[in-house]
């Protein structure tokens, strides 16, 4: 059976490649997405308190902001109950999204009584805002649904946009980042292709603004960071050959440099603002950047600061500062796994992280416990192992230098991410949670755009709608009739 499966799977891909057309999104999958909305918007409503991972946590922080527009002072008695276990509150972070939320809720409050369900709805919203963007781009030119295709092929894109959490904003952002970038009359190329640097200057303050939010959003977007200043990379050296005049190429790369330095500036002055907003209230920063670069150092918890001595205080036990430092055998047993001796294999062979990971990439619901058959996880992973390799054949054989480069960028952005990921449950929290690979979306929504002209129509819109009428089932049979049991 397999061999049959891996025989067909080679002869359609070179059927495909070989009658490559280009890809256009069938109008179907605009269809499948408002669908996909719907599906969202009814968990939303129909799911109870504290069915999802850490929405109590998440909800507190987003409740806060309702009523005020700094951050609480560490150790302030009235937001106790947003702190967890680790005595730690997503309050004490820089995500923006919390205040958004807030603030969205405070607005809808006259006609929506809940809190928690207020709370939720901005995170449709923001699917509602994604879906209306791409639907209207595409009007006249289905290629711009590109990007918003890849919304499609896993409903745990459309749980995260369920529930309160600080996943959705993250991959909102870098969504429109990569829309921005791939659209040629956007406001970014507008800003990037005028002839003077004033002219549209607006499209580059708006492009940065959109990195410095994801500067202050989810660190694991930091590959998604990456891979977009490696991809804009590629295209600033590309244009050193739009001139084979030497001073008109001169003018057009400091003219382009200028341009990148103000998105550059713009994104600092962001992360600079939260950052004084932290010292204003506490006298501190907790940059979650510079904590992420601790815990690869291994240097954490020797830094003092006033969280940390907050953390001391009221976290359990297993997960105190101290008993991480002094006694790793009394941790969490997912605590410091690599401090405990394991090796980085093991989370592999004991701890499954590949398979946790892919599953809960693919659809699982509620605190990791809900789960669809194993025949749904073997489908989608045949699916997943058969388009990639369909892309992969389909650049290589397209033979363009450029998209053979943009490949590299691809597939090194998507490696760090999973890399990341696996390292941080070795080094500090064994936490296989398909959501930390969720920057691949963008990246592989632009990637595919940028080459779509290589890939065969029929082959990329089957495996787009196969993915969708696979996730479907996984969240009408199996999200939807268990999350409240």
């Amino acid at each position: 059976m397999l061999d049959s499966i891996i025989t067909f799977s080679f002869q359609f891909m070179k059927w495909s490649i070989k009658n490559a057309s280009g890809f256009s999104p069938h109008r179907l999958l605009k269809l499948c997405l408002i669908f996909a909305l719907l599906l969202t918007t009814l968990m939303a409503v129909t799911s109870d308190e504290n069915r999802h991972p850490d929405e109590f946590w998440h909800f507190a922080a987003a409740k806060y902001y309702t009523n005020h527009f700094l951050p609480p002072e560490i150790g302030d008695s009235s937001v106790r109950d947003s702190y967890s276990v680790f005595g730690v509150s997503y309050l004490n972070y820089h995500w923006a999204e919390y205040f958004l939320a807030g603030k969205f809720a405070l607005l809808i409050s006259p006609i929506i009584s809940s809190e928690l369900l207020a709370a939720r709805l901005f995170n449709v919203f923001l699917f509602f805002c994604l879906i209306v963007l791409f639907l209207c781009r595409s009007k006249n030119n289905n290629q711009e649904f590109i990007i918003a295709c890849f919304l499609l092929v896993t409903p745990q894109i459309w749980y995260i946009f369920s529930y309160a959490n600080n996943d959705a904003f993250a991959l909102f952002i870098s969504l429109l980042i990569a829309y921005q970038i791939a659209y040629k009359k956007s406001l970014f190329n507008a800003f990037l292709e005028a002839q003077t640097f004033f002219t549209n200057i607006s499209g580059g303050i708006f492009f940065g603004f959109l990195i410095g939010l994801l500067l202050i959003a989810k660190t694991n977007f930091y590959t998604f960071l990456l891979f977009i200043a490696l991809w804009l990379a590629l295209d600033f050296s590309a244009s050193e050959s739009v001139s084979e005049k030497p001073t008109a190429r001169t003018n057009l790369n400091s003219r382009l440099f200028k341009k990148y330095l103000l998105i550059v500036l713009t994104a600092i002055s962001v992360l600079t603002f939260r950052c004084a907003l932290d010292f204003y209230a506490n006298g501190e920063t907790n940059f979650v950047a510079v904590s992420y670069l601790n815990y690869f150092s291994g240097s954490f918890e020797k830094k003092q600061s006033k969280l940390l001595a907050y953390q001391e205080e009221i976290a359990e036990k297993p997960y105190k500062p101290s008993t991480i430092e002094n006694n790793l055998e009394q941790t969490d047993p997912s605590l410091k796994l690599k401090a405990k001796g394991a090796s980085y294999t093991e989370i592999f062979s004991k701890w499954r992280w590949h398979e946790i990971s892919f599953k809960s990439y693919v659809g699982v619901y509620g605190y990791m416990k809900i789960f669809a058959s194993d025949g749904y996880y073997r489908l989608m992973g045949i699916l997943y192992f058969a388009f990639g390799s369909f892309l992969i054949f389909s650049i290589a054989l397209s033979k363009r230098p450029k998209s053979l480069v943009q490949a590299a960028i691809f597939t090194t952005a998507a490696g760090l991410t999973v890399y990341v990921s696996t390292y941080l449950s070795w080094t500090y929290a064994f936490q296989a949670q398909g959501r930390y690979l969720f920057p691949v979306i963008g990246m592989l929504g632009l990637f595919v755009f940028s080459n779509r002209r290589h890939l065969n129509n029929l082959a990329t819109n089957a495996f787009i709608l196969s993915a969708f009428l696979l996730s479907v089932y996984s969240f009408i049979f199996v999200a939807l009739p268990k999350i409240n049991q």
